[in-house]
């Protein structure tokens, strides 16, 4: 695994000189010489601002058990998540599971909460959260699509991409409402390789456990469903705001149809499995979809290292907080879960 995050952390990289490189050190610096650091503060507390959202909407997902933890805890253990998340090579499934289960161990250790319930009431929660963005992904496709010109191709590639995030985010929203233990189903499927038996049969038991636990959960938490739907509705207008606000910043007014097609292009590449933070490929991304729209390829980059470097913040906010619940708890998290 540290082999792999070197390799992919080591090609993003070459991937981002490579396009400051080819765009121009002097452009990028003259654009982002206009963001003055109260700017680059203001950024940063959007992105905390929608962190501490999302850990109400959390928050809100334990109450189903009255589990009773500070929410000042909640949103520190919600930012060492979205840390684990961002280093880890990304993906929606690493976003979905990855920094849930640090979460959930950390309430294990430090409040008595069972994993299968905090990992639940995560899941359940950041299920809630992807499918408000997809809501937000989708309108920006639809707009972009009747305002502004892209090549055939690269409709494909973003339809596609909307398609796959949005089966997966379905997948996970209505097998555990109607109990269909989909992924025990398959595991069981598996169990007819033989090459696979003991490997399959040591996670078994955990997976059909909680996808019990996700189906009793939605079962208790129907109350607590509307507030968490208004919870990510507000951490996704946040993060549209950020997007427009550091655009503005960097010189540019941009209408809301171009940034909630950013917003959209930005959401999908984070979604789909790829490098650490999606290195490289968000820089490139970006680059190619601002000049696509008529803003400058230098704009692209420039709007893209800085949300790099907001993202990157908030990680290293969060290693100041890993103390406080341990150094282990990374290195034993598969000795946790089997206890």
């Amino acid at each position: 695994m540290n082999k792999a995050f070197a390799v992919s952390t080591a090609i993003g990289v070459f991937f981002v000189a490579a396009l400051i490189f080819i765009v121009g050190p002097g452009n990028i610096l003259r654009m982002v010489g206009r963001l003055s650091f109260p700017d680059f503060i203001a950024l940063f507390l959007l992105s905390y601002a929608a962190l501490f959202f999302s850990a109400l909407s959390f928050n809100n997902a334990l109450d189903v058990y009255d589990a009773k933890i500070s929410l000042k805890h909640i949103a520190n253990i919600k930012l060492i998540g979205y840390s684990a998340n961002y280093i880890a090579p990304s993906g929606i499934f690493a976003g979905f599971i990855g920094g849930d289960a640090i979460m959930a161990l950390i309430l294990k250790k430090q409040n008595g909460l069972e994993f299968k319930m905090g990992f639940s009431a995560g899941l359940a929660a950041k299920v809630i959260e992807f499918a408000m963005f997809l809501l937000f992904v989708y309108i920006g496709l639809i707009f972009g699509f009747r305002y502004f010109y892209l090549p055939p191709g690269i409709w494909y590639a973003l339809l596609v991409a909307a398609l796959f995030v949005g089966a997966i985010t379905l997948m996970f929203l209505i097998n555990p409402i109607i109990d269909n233990r989909f992924f025990t189903k398959i595991l069981k499927y598996l169990t007819r390789f033989r090459i696979l038996n003991t490997m399959i049969y040591k996670i078994l038991k955990h997976i059909n456990d909680f996808e019990k636990e996700l189906h009793l959960f939605y079962v208790k938490g129907k109350k607590y469903l509307l507030l968490s739907l208004l919870l990510s509705l507000i951490e996704t207008a946040v993060l549209i705001f950020q997007i427009w606000l550091l655009v503005y910043y960097l010189g540019v007014d941009m209408n809301m149809y171009k940034t909630l097609l950013v917003f959209a292009v930005s959401m999908l590449v984070f979604a789909l499995p790829l490098a650490p933070g999606s290195a490289g490929t968000y820089e490139l991304s970006q680059v190619g979809l601002f000049d696509f729209l008529g803003m400058g390829s230098e704009l692209g980059l420039s709007f893209s290292l800085v949300m790099r470097a907001v993202n990157l913040l908030m990680v290293a906010v969060s290693f100041f907080l890993v103390p406080h619940y341990g150094f282990n708890f990374f290195k034993r998290r598969q000795e946790e879960e089997g206890s």
